[in-house]
């Protein structure tokens, strides 16, 4: 059941970052600073309406707007993205009106970002394929309007055709997908094709023109070369780019997963996936530059994101869009502060570093500690419930605090910082626990179940551990260098973007 003041904050999620857009073009260069305030309450006016529908949705409420092609449903999935897509927004919109204040293209931005926002509203909570198709359409021509903020540079151009072309070729299968499916089954909506008849050739090619379509706006081979070119966007952009746009594959795939699932398209997926994750983390450990760095640490989760689709690991695919969506805003925002840090910390004496046995020693803590406290935590939070789901998400937890502990122990290389270091592990992990059951018990009305059972999940996790310690052994150990020197190379060579200009022979 549904109230009509759930259904007018619904329709307000859409209409009033779309009205906002069309405000920013008449006032954004009349009244940049207010046209940037306003962006900012209208995004966070969204975020509080999307917080308010997850508790009429956590009572089992769907609210619903519109009809026939351009109907609208906030299930618990919907709303938990909408509250990822206003939260992730506001936050970007109220950095720019410091960091675009005097800068004539400001009301562009917020024009952009407010579209931005109001097509990922559509393509989170369009109930028909049409919907949803248009939502994906409209997010990437604001994108593409957003990275051409400084258009008078070279690089920002060569970054705009880059990723035009990519969300030329991914819309073109999506919509393509749309119309084969359509004619197939007879409907476009969502709630109904788990119902049709939609089986055979058609089924098999319009899933991979599905796939096609996350790949390329999610970044992944072999449409990954247009994210690194993008950088010459302002920061925000970045934000939004690499914490918002990006995520599309992955909702798509989750909002998508009602259609047959043929061995050809999830083959595509988990491949395509796992070779973009190690591509984009061997490369993102050699790029000298933060923003680079993050470009293709973005291009790495992104894999993992597409990975756990793959593997119908969908509560471990939304909520991996939480956590990276708001890390990696608060990285790109952030990454100024950063270099300042980074040339504070050259100018004072370099510390010493663990070296012979205690580095080896280190090294065996930090990946012993973080693994240690979570298996600890999963005994003591009652409510784990081992999903295949929250098995792959333990992966991605130890990788992180095998990291923050390496970090730890350079500094403080003896028992008492690592003593220190399980103290905080612990709890970490206990609280990560607790939070991935809570967000999965929120979500579980509104996924489809796992297709993978959780004794097939462990041994893709150890391939993964055992991947990752290779590479850290490769890093480390002394025998290794001439191999080391060669990776770093080929790696550094891989990552680097040449901007092609017209008429130009690379």
């Amino acid at each position: 059941m549904w109230t009509r003041t759930e259904t007018a904050a619904l329709i307000s999620l859409v209409l009033a970052p779309l009205l906002m857009a069309a405000v920013a073009s008449v006032l954004g260069r009349r009244a940049p600073v207010l046209t940037a305030r306003l962006g900012a309450v209208t995004a966070g006016s969204g975020f509080l309406l999307a917080a308010a529908l997850g508790l009429a949705a956590a009572r089992g409420d769907v609210a619903s707007a519109g009809a026939g092609v351009f109907a609208l449903a906030a299930d618990r999935l919907a709303v938990a993205l909408f509250m990822l897509i206003f939260g992730v927004s506001t936050v970007t919109q109220t950095f720019a009106i410091r960091y675009l204040a005097g800068d004539p293209r400001a009301g562009w931005f917020t024009g952009g970002a407010s579209l931005l926002t109001a097509a990922s509203a559509v393509l989170v909570s369009a109930s028909t394929l049409v919907g949803i198709a248009a939502g994906w359409t409209v997010a990437g021509i604001a994108l593409c309007l957003l990275l051409g903020t400084y258009r008078q540079h070279p690089s920002a151009r060569d970054g705009v055709r880059r990723a035009a072309v990519a969300f030329l070729i991914g819309d073109a299968a999506l919509w393509l997908a749309v119309a084969l499916i359509s004619i197939s089954s007879g409907s476009v909506a969502l709630a109904e094709l788990p119902t049709t008849q939609f089986q055979g050739p058609e089924a098999v090619v319009a899933a991979v023109l599905v796939v096609v379509a996350a790949l390329s706006r999610s970044a992944q081979i072999p449409f990954h070369r247009w994210l690194p070119a993008t950088l010459a966007a302002p920061t925000p952009v970045s934000a939004l780019l690499h914490a918002g746009v990006v995520n599309a594959g992955g909702i798509l795939l989750v909002r998508l997963s009602p259609l047959p699932s043929p061995v050809v398209a999830t083959g595509l997926i988990v491949t395509a996936g796992a070779a973009t994750m190690a591509y984009g983390a061997a490369i993102m450990l050699v790029k000298p530059d933060i923003k680079g760095a993050l470009a293709y640490s973005t291009m790495a989760q992104m894999g993992f994101m597409i990975l756990t689709c793959g593997l119908g690991l969908w509560a471990a695919t939304v909520f991996h869009l939480f956590a990276h969506g708001f890390y990696k805003a608060t990285l790109f925002l952030s990454s100024g502060s950063a270099i300042a840090r980074i040339r504070r910390h050259a100018a004072l004496p370099a510390a010493p570093r663990p070296t012979g046995h205690r580095r080896g020693l280190c090294a065996a803590a930090a990946m012993t500690l973080p693994a240690v406290a979570l298996y600890t935590a999963i005994h003591l939070v009652p409510a784990w419930t081992h999903h295949a789901a929250q098995h792959a998400l333990l992966l991605f937890a130890w990788v992180t605090g095998a990291v923050a502990t390496w970090g730890w122990l350079q500094r403080r290389p003896n028992i008492t910082g690592a003593l220190y270091a399980a103290a905080l592990l612990l709890p970490s992990a206990a609280v990560y626990i607790a939070i991935v059951n809570a967000v999965s018990a929120f979500l579980d009305p509104a996924l489809p179940t796992a297709t993978v059972p959780v004794s097939a999940v462990w041994p893709i996790i150890g391939a993964a551990a055992i991947l990752l310690a290779a590479l850290a052994g490769l890093r480390l150990s002394p025998a290794a260098t001439a191999l080391h020197r060669a990776v770093y190379t080929h790696a550094l060579s891989a990552g680097t973007i040449n901007p092609v200009t017209p008429g130009a022979h690379r």
